[in-house]
């Protein structure tokens, strides 16, 4: 259970993002150094926790991580949905067929969650962290891609509903069981893979989209914070 409340958590992050958009007058603020710390932390999560306890569980492999990779890839492109910093964003128009990307990620996060917590507690903190660091600006920008592509405020909402509700979903499957402990190290693998493309494909490129070196700053901040929480916690 307390899988769950981490993935509770996490979409709490989403939920404070997503409403900024629709409840303040909040425009441009400076959320590239978020996305950069974000993005650095979803990097180094994925490289420096994720792959070593991939190296523990059988059946883990790197066909699996390219898998998860590719599959957050693709799905993401084929419905157009990415993170970026309002103000700056180029909208693609949002279809509620964006969602299938919103909540394709959203689900991966909190099977992430689970299967790091049920492997060890500190693992599962740090993945869970790693998502709640993200999930702040992809909240503002679901809600912001959807205002600007004309939805009503309770479409939007919806919308943003989704991103919220679908990460404690996914830690309910691991929990329901519908996924077997020999699943777990190739599903590690697998979303080792996406958080690796969060990172480096998604995150760090719309933080970059304009030369500023404190971005650079929050990005080696993100991704020096993981070993050394897992020198203090001994992970």
């Amino acid at each position: 259970m307390a899988a769950l409340g981490l993935a509770l958590l996490a979409s709490l992050a989403a939920a404070l993002g997503g409403m900024l958009p629709v409840y303040t007058r909040v425009r441009e603020i400076g959320t590239r150094y978020l996305l950069g710390f974000a993005a650095g932390v979803m990097v180094s999560v994925g490289l420096v926790v994720m792959l070593p306890q991939m190296a523990k569980q059988e059946g883990a492999s790197f066909i699996a991580l390219a898998i998860g990779f590719f599959a957050l890839y693709a799905t993401e492109k084929m419905v157009t949905i990415h993170s970026c910093r309002e103000g700056e964003c180029e909208v693609h128009g949002a279809r509620w067929t964006t969602l299938i990307g919103i909540a394709t990620e959203s689900l991966l996060d909190g099977i992430a969650i689970a299967v790091g917590y049920s492997l060890a507690p500190a693992v599962g903190l740090t993945i869970a962290f790693a998502v709640m660091a993200h999930e702040f600006p992809r909240g503002f920008t679901t809600t912001a891609i959807f205002q600007a592509s004309g939805y009503s405020r309770w479409k939007v909402l919806g919308a943003l509903s989704i991103d919220v509700l679908l990460t404690p979903v996914g830690v309910g499957l691991v929990l329901l069981g519908l996924f077997p402990d020999g699943f777990f190290g190739p599903l590690l693998a697998f979303t080792a893979g996406t958080f690796i493309y969060i990172g480096a494909s998604d995150l760090l490129p719309e933080a970059h989209r304009h030369w500023n070196i404190w971005v650079v700053v929050s990005v080696i901040a993100g991704a020096l914070l993981i070993p050394m929480l897992e020198i203090v916690t001994g992970v």
